[in-house]
């Protein structure tokens, strides 16, 4: 076994971990959590709007030119609006959200497939299942869930996620040291 494929549990493990404390943080104060994931997403979108406006002062003069500095003030605008009026953020940021969660569980589902020669899979494949589920809760309130739905659910993604991260990490590392399987590849 060479240096690089003892690497795979340790960064499972420390990202488990991170994920880990993150939802801790999350769940600890949800309302404030989706506040302020709502405030950091108005202020990406006018950054981008805004990089989009000196982007289309640089561009030649046309037809190209005038759509990208349309589309640098819809952008910045939308953020601006987004950042007064955070409710209309909250209802974007939630079909935002329903989106993630559709990948989300698409990765872990998959990634959980990937690892089922290793004890502790199931977590993973679980957690697939509940992003699912929470695209379910979402869309049956969706645009009438608040700022806290977002800080609930991503914590409580973030979670379970860290939490089967760190399970796959050990039972990884436990594989390794039984040298049943060479190596696991993300």
């Amino acid at each position: 076994m060479n240096r690089a494929s003892g690497m795979g549990h340790k960064s499972l493990m420390v990202t488990g971990i991170v994920l880990l404390v993150l939802g801790v943080l999350l769940l600890a104060s949800p309302i404030a959590a989706g506040a302020l994931i709502i405030k950091a997403v108005a202020a990406v979108l006018v950054l981008t709007g805004v990089a989009q406006l000196f982007h289309a002062t640089k561009a030649p003069a046309g037809t190209g030119r005038v759509f990208s500095l349309a589309l640098g003030v819809v952008v910045a605008g939308l953020g601006v609006m987004v950042w007064i009026n955070p409710e209309i953020g909250s209802g974007f940021l939630l079909a935002l959200l329903m989106m993630f969660f559709v990948v989300n569980a698409l990765w872990q589902l998959t990634t959980a497939w990937h690892f089922r020669a290793v004890s502790g899979w199931i977590w993973l494949l679980l957690c697939g299942l509940v992003s699912l589920v929470f695209v379910y809760l979402l869309w049956s309130q969706w645009p009438l869930a608040g700022a806290w739905v977002i800080g609930v659910f991503i914590g409580i993604d973030l979670l379970l996620t860290g939490a089967a991260l760190v399970v796959l990490a050990l039972a990884a590392r436990n594989v390794r040291a039984t040298g049943r399987i060479d190596t696991i590849d993300l």
